[in-house]
């Protein structure tokens, strides 16, 4: 299903911020197509706004909200990693506006989970990151485990993230799945083996999957490459 009058929404993931979609925006903007990237609370320059009670439910919040200054119905949510979770649920809370949901390297949740009920290794390895006095916070990873390169891009890419608030990958979704006339597409990066067994159920889930050779954090390295696929399955309806 591809849409007519396409309003792109794009959703960063953990310790990250709008930010890092610029790359992402300069082409879509070339191809004529609006996007705008809301930053998630606690994080980029809105990290001085978080506390302990920051976590899924509140970005799904920040997210709908953004909206509300959205204009359009046809509006298509980009999340990527842990903002594939927050897409899902206001998916779920607006159906008459989201028309479209694409998961870039991410969460997919189903209601009463959170990211640590479904991925209990990841709370084991967040927990040396994760501070013992509130608010909470898991301090972001080193280069190497976000499959980064060591360059100078990188480090300033590093200086630029945030911790994240830990009660956002505690926290379940609530809302149910996501309506039936919203087009589901999954795209994998396959230089990050984590995700490798969520685009499978993905797949099985109804979800049109393909994938692109990059690392995780191919928003930021291979912008232009994730921007032309986004607007491939936003214009064409097109599963590569």
């Amino acid at each position: 299903m591809a849409l007519s009058n396409p309003t792109i929404v794009l959703i960063h993931g953990s310790w990250l911020g709008g930010w890092c979609w610029r790359r992402v925006q300069d082409v879509l903007d070339r191809k004529g197509l609006p996007s705008s990237a809301p930053t998630l609370t606690g994080m980029g320059d809105r990290a001085h706004l978080g506390t302990e009670e920051t976590g899924l439910q509140a970005h799904v919040a920040d997210v709908i909200e953004h909206l509300r200054f959205i204009d359009g119905d046809e509006i298509a949510l980009v999340g990527h990693s842990y903002g594939s979770a927050v897409a899902a649920e206001v998916a779920a809370h607006l159906p008459d506006r989201v028309k479209m949901l694409i998961a870039l390297d991410g969460f997919t949740l189903a209601p009463g989970e959170s990211v640590f009920s479904r991925h209990p290794e990841l709370e084991q390895g967040f927990a040396p990151l994760t501070t013992t006095e509130p608010p909470y916070l898991v301090q972001a990873p080193d280069r190497a485990f976000l499959g980064l390169p060591d360059t100078a891009d990188t480090a300033r890419l590093m200086e630029r993230l945030r911790p994240l608030p830990a009660l956002a990958n505690r926290e379940a979704r609530r809302a149910g799945q996501e309506p039936a006339g919203c087009a589901r597409h999954y795209v994998r990066f396959t230089g990050f083996p984590f995700f490798e067994e969520t685009a499978r159920l993905a797949a099985d889930n109804g979800w049109q999957v393909s994938a692109i050779d990059a690392g995780h954090m191919a928003i930021i390295t291979d912008g232009e490459t994730v921007a032309d696929r986004i607007a491939a399955i936003v214009t064409k309806g097109e599963r590569p």
